[in-house]
């Protein structure tokens, strides 16, 4: 499994605070940890910069004039059903946390909190769905461990070759359509000592890993997989 300092470095995540200090520190101290860290001064402008942005995560204070946390959390909810959203608050009032609840906030924290303790939740939430969706279901009992690089069929583990595991890895991201002899040249082979001999070399020893229906050969094209 994927360690936490690896899925925060690929996370984009929006913090919203209206106290500046705040604000300002915690993105001084947190942004070297993720992909983006940005900042937002109120519920007005986080919900901007929500709609600008694609985001994976979103922190935001509870208590704020105008758009307040839990009314940001709410909007955000109204068009995205999926994002971890985190709600600061200095409250631990039970009527505040049920409606915390019911707009499907997935974690609050109670002020104060180190930052350590909200990377912690950040990475809790993501290793959750991470978890998830570590296996993918290929079809005839066969699994797929994404981060593993590693086949389960009939209860015994197969692992794949580096190639192998990029080349079934390219086909499951676009698993709806032909992916081109030139996409799997660019991603799997990186552009060098690529032929099509070696391809088919590659793809029989996938199947026999796999099962033979699994890759469907779409002659002068590419190839897609037979889900």
């Amino acid at each position: 499994m994927l360690s936490c300092n690896n899925i925060l470095k690929n996370l984009s995540v929006l913090y919203v605070e209206d106290e500046q200090d705040i604000r300002t520190l915690l993105q001084e101290v947190l942004k070297d940890e993720f992909s983006s860290f940005d900042t937002a001064k109120d519920g007005e402008e986080g919900l901007r910069k929500f709609f600008d942005k694609k985001y994976d995560c979103v922190i935001t204070d509870i208590e704020m004039e105008d758009i307040d946390g839990l009314t940001l959390a709410e909007k955000i909810r109204d068009h995205n059903d999926t994002i971890p959203i985190i709600l600061l608050t200095a409250y631990s009032e039970k009527e505040r946390l049920f409606r915390a609840i019911d707009v499907g906030v997935n974690k609050y924290l109670v002020k104060p909190f180190t930052p350590d303790k909200l990377l912690e939740v950040i990475c809790d939430i993501f290793k959750k769905r991470l978890e998830r969706k570590e296996h993918i279901d290929l079809g005839k009992g066969l699994l797929y461990n994404i981060y593993r690089g590693e086949l389960k069929k009939n209860g015994e583990f197969i692992t794949l070759t580096k190639k192998e595991k990029l080349f079934l890895d390219l086909l499951i991201e676009h698993k709806d359509r032909v992916v081109t002899f030139s996409e799997i040249d660019d991603y799997v082979w990186g552009g060098e000592d690529f032929s099509e001999n070696a391809l088919r070399t590659l793809v029989k020893r996938v199947r026999k890993k796999s099962y033979k229906e699994l890759i469907k050969n779409f002659s002068g094209v590419g190839y897609k997989l037979n889900l």
